[in-house]
């Protein structure tokens, strides 16, 4: 069991005498503290003074990382906020450094830019076996276009994410949320990805419609296609939880990097995005690999970050830092 805090009752206990000292070691058993991790501390005391009650890291001293590579790292850092385990994964999967998360948890709290973090409650997971079991779909909006200085326009954004391998079927920018053309749509994305079993969404228009036996349009089409319609639980959006984790990526990733000023520049900025999102970006929830690989097996080819949108511009400063960092080893 790990020694409880050095209280100063204690710290007394180690370096008193007589009754004090007795007193002393009453109150540290009273604080749950061993006579064993007393004795330990009296022995630490005697040898280097208060400063050796202080802990100390356990274990081999790891080893500093190359200039480079902590130059490197705290670049990505900054331009990302990649937390360690996705710096780690994305620096040794890329082929630039092969690292592990301690090392950068030690490298970011040595530079005063770790991020602390709460953990958040999640609700219950579920995954289904296979690709294609289970689409989630959902309309997120609205977003702006910014056609001039004062001039906007308000779009929606469709989207459908595979369950299993979190693949990003389709992604679409609507001027008004209805359901012909998302149908239309969705049309498309069976024609590429083949039909799923299962299609989940939210209850609100134009997915379904509080009258029991009533089909929507939407709803009258997946019958159709011989597709089950699953709803999510009323007030518990983890139930739509993949896709609903995606839009939350979408936003850092692009909406919040980008400004579209027409249908087409942010229906082309989407596909850029999907491409990306599919093929190129790691994910934490997949073992850090891509949802194409894990949606029909394509691999992950990707080296350095040229393919990643908010990193694409250090192609050229990358290559010129590792070769000087080569040459230096050499020498």
């Amino acid at each position: 069991m790990r020694s409880a805090p050095i209280w100063p009752a204690c710290a007394s206990a180690l370096v008193a005498s007589g009754s004090r000292e007795r007193r002393g070691i009453a109150a540290a058993l009273a604080l749950g503290v061993s006579r064993a991790s007393l004795h330990r501390w009296r022995a630490r005391h005697g040898a280097g003074g208060l400063e050796a009650l202080v802990d100390r890291p356990r274990g081999p001293h790891p080893e500093r990382l190359p200039a480079w590579v902590e130059q490197a790292v705290i670049v990505v850092r900054l331009l990302t906020y990649w937390n360690s385990k996705r710096l780690a994964a994305e620096f040794t999967r890329r082929e630039i450094y092969p690292l592990d998360h301690h090392a950068i948890d030690g490298l970011l709290s040595d530079h005063g830019t770790a991020r602390p973090s709460v953990r958040r409650e999640r609700g219950p997971a579920y995954e289904r076996g296979r690709p294609n079991e289970l689409w989630h779909i959902d309309i997120k909006g609205p977003f702006f276009l910014r056609r001039s200085v004062r001039e906007y326009e308000k779009v929606w954004i469709v989207g459908l994410v595979d369950d299993q391998s979190r693949f990003l079927i389709g992604l679409r920018v609507l001027p008004q949320p209805r359901a012909a053309p998302i149908l239309a749509w969705l049309d498309d994305c069976v024609e590429l990805c083949g039909t799923p079993l299962e299609l989940m969404s939210d209850n609100g228009s134009p997915f379904a419609v509080w009258m029991p036996g009533v089909l929507t349009l939407f709803g009258k089409t997946l019958e159709q296609l011989h597709i089950r319609h699953l709803r999510t639980q009323v007030n518990s959006p983890w139930t739509n939880g993949k896709i609903e984790r995606f839009w939350g990526i979408l936003q850092s990733e692009l909406l919040d990097r980008q400004i579209f000023r027409s249908l087409d520049a942010a229906d082309d900025g989407l596909t850029r995005y999907a491409t990306y999102y599919n093929y190129d970006r790691l994910h934490g929830e997949l073992e850090w690999h891509t949802p194409a690989e894990r949606y029909d097996g394509t691999p992950f080819t990707a080296r350095g970050f040229e393919r990643v949108p908010a990193l694409g511009h250090l192609r050229g400063w990358l290559s010129e830092l590792m070769p000087v960092a080569s040459s230096g080893v050499s020498h």
